[in-house]
């Protein structure tokens, strides 16, 4: 089947919606599926192409640029991508917004012109973390008269009163009471009627089903899939002889990740070390608090390939941390699965579902969001002695967040749609 992706996160660029969508469109194509990425020109963290390509992941990337056309190319996977227009975004949460509405809007526009008649999707898929992408895959399935699937890959429409999304982007320019009517009414509304109007909605934990079910939304769970590659590596271990413990952190450095509460515990605990691994709109302000607090943290770029696997090797444990927001307990970032999967010892700074992984299958400790003191002794707990998880995680990733699982849970909601 004709298959549609809209996206604000893809391929050259490196995260965890990335990874997620080039494992499920690898998966598409070998099921015989064509597939079509509706998505910016590649520029995340950044705020244009030339400073992504200029970047040290941009430079490793394979840049595949087989052009077929105006604003056509064709992935890695033998897909065609459809590159739409962005903004120059920039650290605000405003104009991350605005880039994510320009994106969503050109997606929209241009689709509609170009894949009408012989070249109409059978399917459209939208996927979040960018918001806008809900609706515009709401918008373009109607317009195509063809099933979407709304996948809602983070606690939407709750995360926008838990992190004051539209106070923290235009809250100097209206009135408090506006904000709130937004934030708590009318934005949650809005997103609520499209998820009941699609055809499917996709979410990654079962707490988060449990909560849309009880608003009479049906949903599927389909957990960010662990590639075999990582699931079938000998157990982590790390080769450098130090006395001190070392906690790795890679990925987004942002508000949301509140890494700034790791760098305050880590500054009181002797004997451990933190490497923070990638970029983000909160990076600035933490190699500063670092500087004031004289933290033994250590900052690196955003990184692919050896370079990140010597980031492994140098580490005893992998940090896996979220703010304390009540929808971030409906969360499971995704890079823990990975750690389980290779039997990393992890420091979780999690609550809910997240935590329960952890705590079940004895993968590492665990620490409240946003209490520096339960990080400190969590931290304290790893310095004392980090002990190497045993099967019953990388197990539990087998049964619940392989690619196989993934794949072929997608599969059955490609069919139920059709039907």
């Amino acid at each position: 089947m004709r298959i549609l992706l809209l996206s604000h996160y893809y391929w050259p660029e490196v995260g965890a919606p990335q990874r997620r969508w080039a494992t499920l469109v690898s998966h598409f194509v070998t099921q015989g599926h064509q597939i079509v990425v509706a998505a910016p020109h590649p520029h995340y963290p950044y705020t244009r192409r030339d400073e992504f390509f200029g970047s040290q992941v941009g430079r490793l990337r394979n840049r595949v640029e087989a052009k077929l056309g105006g604003t056509w190319e064709t992935g890695e996977l033998g897909e065609r991508i459809l590159r739409v227009p962005y903004l120059h975004s920039g650290s605000s949460m405003a104009r991350q917004l605005l880039d994510q509405g320009v994106a969503s809007a050109g997606a929209v526009n241009a689709i509609i012109g170009k894949m009408r008649g012989p070249h109409t999707p059978d399917i459209v898929i939208s996927t979040t973390p960018a918001l806008p992408f809900l609706f515009a895959g709401d918008i373009v399935a109607r317009a195509l008269h063809v099933p979407h699937i709304a996948e809602v890959r983070d606690v939407w429409p709750d995360l926008i009163s838990d992190l004051s999304l539209v106070t923290n982007a235009v809250g100097r320019h209206l009135p408090r009471l506006a904000t709130t009517y937004l934030e708590e009414k009318a934005l949650p509304g809005l997103l609520t009627v499209a998820q009941r109007r699609a055809s499917a909605v996709v979410v990654t934990t079962e707490s988060f089903r449990y909560l849309l079910e009880r608003r009479g939304i049906q949903a599927e769970v389909v957990r960010s899939g662990v590639a075999r590659s990582e699931i079938d590596q000998t157990p982590h271990q790390c080769t450098a002889d130090d006395t001190d413990t070392k906690l790795l952190y890679v990925g987004t450095v942002g508000r949301s990740q509140d890494l700034a509460s790791v760098i305050a515990a880590a500054s009181r605990v002797p004997g451990i070390r933190l490497r923070i691994v990638g970029d983000g709109a909160d990076r600035s302000n933490l190699e500063t608090l670092a500087g004031t607090l004289e933290a033994p943290v250590e900052f690196f770029a955003q990184t692919t390939g050896q370079a990140l696997a010597d980031h492994w090797e140098w580490a005893d444990a992998g940090l896996v941390s979220l703010g304390d927001v009540p929808a971030h307990s409906l969360t499971v970032p995704s890079k823990l699965y990975s750690l389980m999967a290779r039997r990393v010892p992890i420091l979780g700074v999690v609550a809910g579902e997240a935590a329960e992984i952890i705590s079940e299958n004895k993968a590492g400790v665990v620490a409240r969001p946003g209490g520096v003191d339960s990080i400190v002794t969590a931290m304290q707990a790893l310095v004392q002695g980090v002990e190497s998880p045993d099967a019953a995680g990388h197990q539990w990733v087998v049964d619940h967040a392989c690619v196989d699982v993934m794949g072929a849970k997608y599969d059955q909601i490609l069919e139920q749609v059709r039907s």
